[in-house]
């Protein structure tokens, strides 16, 4: 990412953050963020913070960055984490009996 790529992806993530419920923090220097994500943040609008960020630094042609694929495949992940976290542990989709050993 260029310099200028940098500022719209702390733009995007910032104003996102708002209605996100998360926090979005930058690392310039290392040209990284941070996003720190409280139980009722809402996944969607990060998602669509991410691939904004992803068609910034996609330009034409294909970078070492994320992918569109790879943002829904980690948004998807965050969703299960946190239905784990909800359920007590129990996942969706676990066929395990409740109280089975």
């Amino acid at each position: 990412m260029n310099q200028g790529d940098i500022l719209a992806a702390d733009e995007i993530l910032s104003f996102a953050s708002i209605h996100g419920d998360f926090a979005c923090v930058p690392d310039r220097i290392f040209h990284r963020f941070e996003v720190i994500l409280p139980p009722e943040s809402r996944f969607e609008i990060l998602k669509d913070a991410l691939l904004q960020i992803v068609h910034l630094e996609d330009g034409g042609a294909r970078s070492e960055g994320l992918t569109p694929y790879q943002v829904e495949d980690l948004i998807d992940a965050l969703e299960r984490t946190r239905q784990t976290l909800v359920n007590g542990g129990d996942a969706a989709g676990d066929d395990t009996p409740a109280g089975a050993p």
